[in-house]
């Protein structure tokens, strides 16, 4: 259940593009990546390789890319926003982006590519310690 919408995230045309192109490269496996963020703007794009047993069916970065995005965030004293696909399904949470998203704190970008071959579309939503989910808007400036 989605909880009304109490946050939004600003994310530049250009680096929506690119998630945009990433998450296509990455079909018909789910991609992964990460944003760093300052505040509700999003500042910096880290697409990475998908990292999962089953690329086909999850999403995950992995170790020496996390501590790599993390290094770099933190020198301009950012937060992390990860993003992956959906290629069959809606974007919205699976059952396992909650379990993964309740122990990370991070806010979460889904895209989805089921209506291939239109343009992915994308929701954000924050998921606390309990699984609560909680559905922002995504802003992309010009």
């Amino acid at each position: 259940m989605v909880t009304e919408i109490h946050f939004s995230v600003h994310v530049p045309r250009e680096i929506y593009d690119e998630m945009v192109a990433h998450v296509l490269a990455g079909y018909p496996n789910e991609a992964c990546g990460a944003l760093g963020s300052q505040g509700e703007l999003v500042v910096k794009n880290y697409p990475t390789d998908n990292a999962a047993e089953q690329p086909d069916d999850f999403s995950i970065i992995s170790d020496t890319d996390i501590v790599r995005i993390y290094n770099d965030i933190d020198k301009y004293d950012g937060d992390m926003i990860y993003y992956h696909s959906h290629p069959q399904s809606e974007a919205y949470p699976s059952a396992r982006d909650i379990d993964w998203a309740k122990r990370s704190g991070y806010l979460y970008i889904i895209f989805s590519l089921q209506y291939q071959p239109k343009p992915p579309y994308a929701r954000v939503f924050k998921i606390d310690a309990a699984g609560s989910v909680t559905e922002g808007v995504i802003a992309i400036d010009e």
